[in-house]
């Protein structure tokens, strides 16, 4: 039951369930003089309720002195320490009070972590990542022998076609850049030893520099930009798409049946593109030789086996296995542990090749060194 008390033709009170309600009804844009929100304020028997009602269902139309009497009403009851409350109020009304209500305070901003906490992240993150390529690393030793034996969770039509795709896919362009690291090589080499009469030597200028750096750092270069950053792009496609997900939820490792095939693949074509890349560079240079010093090639493959040993193509064959490796687990690792965004594909792609190159860098750096010490 609600009781009634009517004021004027434009305000009554009553209480529904014991919570005060202001009835507004009439046509306010025709009163002399509107009601007085802090005099209805002071009127209002809220009771010791917590909150109080204004209805508009029985207006006439939004008139704007509504919306200013609702606002200042619910100013005069904050202070009381009491909530107002609106219902069936027009959408004009409605949004003129929302433009008059104070806009809610700012969050305060967190604060930034101190240095220590910041290289405290920083740390655990690189550890982090540290734990996961270790793991990596670990699952590749630990599954090559499944592999090797038809054991693996892969398939081997999937493996043909990545060995087709790195391998046969990848000649046209191995092909121009080593034939051009030898021209370049030898037209280099020419003009520095004729200086000196010394054009004999540039056979082994050449044969030595392609066979045991760059032809494989050329060839590693190539298979980062072209080959890990499709394995790395493919993999983070799939991670977005929620595929690997589904191979993890019927049982199949993601690293057995992606990644391992991949590093197979990968790890077998780079050291035979190595070993075709050298030739190229040495017949590269040899062509250069021939135009720029008249040296013969029979001359010119003649001192090329008096300069050069197996061993310079053991080191570059070596180092290209490593190579190999490292742009597999490297593209991968990205790929598989990339977010689940289109802009993330890119950037996988792109963090595989930046990561690749320093990689291959570092690795030929540490086996110069070693070979230095070592005298080979």
């Amino acid at each position: 039951m609600s009781e009634r008390a009517t004021t004027s033709e434009l305000i009554a009170f009553e209480t529904e369930s014991g919570t005060p309600v202001v009835q507004l009804s009439g046509d306010w844009g025709r009163a002399i003089r509107p009601p007085s929100a802090a005099h209805v304020a002071d009127t209002l028997d809220v009771g010791g309720q917590s909150r109080v009602v204004v209805d508009g269902a029985a207006l006439d139309n939004a008139h704007p002195r509504v919306a200013a009497f609702v606002h200042a009403l619910g100013d005069a009851l904050t202070q009381d320490n009491v909530s107002l409350d609106t219902r069936d109020l027009p959408d004009d009304i409605s949004a003129l009070i929302a433009l008059a209500s104070p806009t809610p305070a700012a969050p305060e901003r967190p604060r930034r972590p101190g240095l220590l906490a910041r290289v405290g992240r920083r740390a655990g993150a690189q550890a982090s990542v540290a734990r996961n390529t270790a793991n990596l690393v670990g699952q590749a030793m630990a599954l090559t022998p499944a592999l090797v034996s038809g054991r693996a969770q892969t398939r081997w039509r999937d493996f043909v076609e990545l060995v087709r795709e790195t391998g046969a896919a990848s000649l046209p362009v191995v092909t121009v850049v080593n034939i051009l690291i030898g021209a370049v090589l030898g037209f280099i080499g020419a003009v520095q030893l004729q200086t000196f009469g010394a054009g004999m030597y540039l056979a082994d200028l050449v044969g030595i520099a392609s066979a045991r750096e760059m032809a494989a750092i050329m060839t590693a270069f190539i298979m980062a930009g072209r080959i890990g950053a499709t394995f790395a792009a493919h993999l983070a496609t799939m991670e977005s798409n929620e595929e690997i997900d589904a191979l993890r939820m019927i049982g199949v490792s993601p690293f057995e049946f992606l990644a391992l095939p991949r590093l197979a693949a990968l790890s077998l074509m780079m050291p035979l593109l190595f070993l075709y890349g050298a030739t190229l560079a040495i017949a590269g240079g040899m062509i250069v030789a021939h135009i720029v010093l008249g040296t013969p090639p029979v001359a010119f493959v003649e001192r090329l086996q008096d300069a050069m040993s197996l061993s310079e193509f053991v080191i570059g064959f070596v180092k290209s296995i490593a190579f190999g490796v490292l742009i597999a687990l490297t593209s991968c690792y990205i790929g598989l542990n990339a977010g689940r965004n289109a802009a993330e594909v890119g950037r996988a792609a792109t963090r595989t090749v930046v990561v690749c190159i320093i990689g291959i860098i570092s690795i030929d750096a540490v086996a110069a060194l070693c070979t230095n010490a070592l005298g080979i």
